[in-house]
């Protein structure tokens, strides 16, 4: 290396246009995602509005009678199946507590427990646990409450089991409660039961339909 060249050393190549270059491509190519995913809402959004049914003739201001009540799903008293099991839920009930709290042997709710009293039949070919924690109950928020395992060994002592972790053979039937504790106040609107956790489950309503 020559004398000139340690005393003058070669200017260094400004990297920062180069930079600025790819910085911008960087945000051109998400500027034209961003347009794409608006254009796709776009299309769906004017579908859906495209595609939604002619009114039923009959509805309000059109001079005619009013459309028919949509038929009510089941209910309190129905018989559903998931699965292997048959559910029915034949009641609903609400405590603050369950056992005899009094010598610790119980369990008390944070809020208020909604009890539900349901039977279960195997419908199947093979034995089929029962499992309460599989069960549960939403209010009319959406919000979704799991039953409480330890208030329904509480509560279903006098059930052979009831509805906690209960392996039912097929054909027979039990009898028993699931609880779950819900905010004072709050009711639940609507039950989804699984004959496992894995199952897609059946929805009854909890709502007591008007006369």
């Amino acid at each position: 290396m020559s004398h000139s060249s340690l005393i003058n050393p070669p200017p260094q190549q400004d990297l920062r246009p180069r930079k600025r270059h790819r910085l911008l491509k960087a945000m051109g190519i998400a500027f034209a995602i961003l347009i794409v995913v608006i254009v796709i809402a776009g299309i769906a959004g004017s579908g859906k509005k495209s595609g939604g049914g002619t009114p039923a003739s009959g509805t309000a201001g059109t001079g005619g009678a009013a459309p028919a009540a949509a038929t009510a799903g089941p209910g309190i008293g129905s018989k559903v199946r998931d699965g292997k099991f048959q559910f029915t839920v034949t009641r609903v009930s609400h405590r603050r507590s369950v056992g005899d709290t009094s010598l610790g042997l119980g369990e008390t709710a944070q809020g208020r427990f909604t009890v539900l009293h349901i039977k279960v039949t195997n419908i199947g070919n093979v034995a089929q646990t029962l499992d309460d924690s599989a069960q549960y109950v939403y209010d009319s928020h959406g919000r979704q409450y799991d039953a409480d395992s330890e208030a329904d060994i509480d509560a279903n002592n006098n059930n052979g089991g009831g509805v906690f972790f209960n392996d039912i053979n097929p054909g027979n039937t039990v009898r028993g409660v699931i609880l779950f504790d819900l905010p004072k106040g709050d009711k639940a609107v609507k039950a989804e039961l699984h004959d496992s956790m894995f199952s897609g489950g059946v929805t009854v309503s909890l709502v007591r339909p008007q006369q």
